[in-house]
C-alpha cells in the first residue's frame, strides 16, 4: 500500500490541506493519508498557537467522513521537550510498515520551499519520496532551487501523466523521487484564517462546518489572544 505522512501545525485545519490530500491519493494511489498534528514544530517555536489537544480534535472533526485519511499522534509532543523532526518521524513509520509498502511525505509547495531549513534535510529528502502540491501558476523552478546544496536533481524533470517527477541524489548517491503536482485549487491560508478569526471575521467557507463551530465553543484565535 502506498501510505502519505502529511504533517503539520493544523492550526486550524482547513479545507486546503484535505484538499491537497485528495490530490494526492488520487494522482498517487495512496491507499492511506496520515493527518499527523505536530508537537512541538522546529521551525515556529515561539509562536503561538491553538494547544496540541485542540489541534487534534480539530484535524479530527475535519477528516470525518474523508475516505482514506486519518489521524495520527506519530508527532505528539515528546516526553523530553525536544523539537519533533519529521526525519524522525518517517523513520519511525517505515520501521513499523508491512513488506511492499510505501511512504510518501505531502507538504505544499509553500513549506516545501523552506526544507533546507529543516533539521538534516539531507537525509530527509532521500528517506522516502515526497509529493509537493502547487496552485496553479506557481514557479515550480523554485521547489528545485529550494534544495540544499548537497542535494541534486539527478536528471531532467519528467512528465508523468499531469505530474512532474524530480530524482534527488545525495552525494552517497542514494536517490528519491519528488512528485509535482501544479494544479491544486485551494486558496485556503492558515495563518490567513487566524487572522481574520482574531479579527472576528468568520472564514468563507475555508473551513470545514465542525471546525469552525468547534473554533467558536472554545473561542480560540479571538481578538486579544497572540496568534
Amino acid at each position: 500500500m502506498r501510505i502519505g505522512l502529511f504533517g503539520g501545525s493544523f492550526d486550524p485545519p482547513h479545507r486546503g490541506h484535505v484538499a491537497l490530500a485528495r490530490l494526492a491519493a488520487e494522482r498517487m494511489g495512496l491507499g492511506r493519508v496520515l493527518f499527523a498534528p505536530v508537537g512541538v514544530q522546529p521551525l515556529k517555536r515561539d509562536r503561538p498557537q491553538a494547544s496540541f489537544t485542540d489541534r487534534v480534535a480539530m484535524t479530527r472533526l475535519a477528516l470525518s467522513g474523508e475516505k482514506g485519511m486519518e489521524l495520527s499522534l506519530i508527532d505528539a509532543p515528546r516526553a523530553d521537550g525536544r523539537p519533533n523532526y519529521t526525519i524522525d518521524t518517517v523513520r519511525t513509520l517505515k520501521a513499523g510498515l508491512a513488506p511492499g509498502d510505501e511512504l510518501f511525505c505531502l507538504m505544499g509547495a509553500d513549506s516545501f520551499l523552506s526544507i533546507s531549513k529543516w533539521y538534516r534535510s539531507s537525509d530527509l529528502l532521500v528517506a522516502c519520496d515526497f509529493i509537493v502540491a502547487s496552485r496553479p501558476g506557481f514557479d515550480l523552478s523554485r521547489v528545485a532551487a529550494a534544495l540544499p546544496p548537497n542535494i541534486s536533481v539527478a536528471s531532467s524533470a519528467a512528465q508523468e501523466g499531469d505530474n512532474l517527477v524530480l530524482s534527488l541524489r545525495n552525494p552517497g548517491r542514494r536517490e528519491s523521487r519528488l512528485y509535482l503536482l501544479p494544479d491544486l485549487s485551494e486558496q485556503a491560508s492558515a495563518s490567513g484564517i487566524r487572522e481574520s478569526l482574531h479579527h472576528g471575521v468568520e472564514s468563507r467557507g475555508e473551513l470545514d462546518a465542525a471546525v469552525a463551530a468547534y473554533i467558536r465553543k472554545n473561542g480560540l484565535y479571538k481578538e486579544g489572544q497572540a496568534f
